[in-house]
């Protein structure tokens, strides 16, 4: 093999471990969003919403993952135990924190904390049937 064929060969390994580890670093922990913007994430797979509840905020679920199905739609009795929000103020796209969200099933069976809220409880939003603690970056 000649030397140009070799180096060629690196450096694509080299740019698609690059390309792997950014996708990692963007889709992997919603709660490390500070400096990305709503734009980069939707750019990326994302699935940004403005919701009912707070139209203030705008929430956005990860590629593969998605938004959760609402009662009475398909896929609801099949949903996922939790999902994790990365959340934004819609006016300014400031990072605010991330949304935890339980189905009641596994709420009520440990009833975890979240003391970033009122009474330090998770909140049900009866539109998605689900359990929901928002914890707020702290800078």
């Amino acid at each position: 093999m000649n030397r140009t064929s070799t180096r060629w060969r690196r450096h694509t390994a080299i740019v698609a471990v690059t390309a792997a580890l950014v996708a990692v670093g963007a889709t992997a922990v919603p709660a490390k969003a500070e400096g990305v913007t709503p734009g980069q994430l939707t750019a990326a797979g994302w699935t940004c919403i403005q919701p009912r509840l707070d139209p203030t905020l705008l929430l956005c679920a990860p590629p593969g993952v998605g938004l959760p199905p609402l009662p009475g739609t398909p896929g609801f009795a099949g949903r996922a135990p939790s999902y994790e929000f990365t959340v934004f103020e819609f006016a300014t796209g400031a990072f605010i924190g991330t949304e935890h969200l339980l189905r009641p099933d596994i709420y009520e069976n440990g009833k975890p904390p979240c003391p970033q809220q009122p009474g330090g409880e998770y909140i049900h939003n009866a539109r998605n049937d689900l359990w929901s603690c928002l914890r707020t970056h702290t800078s």
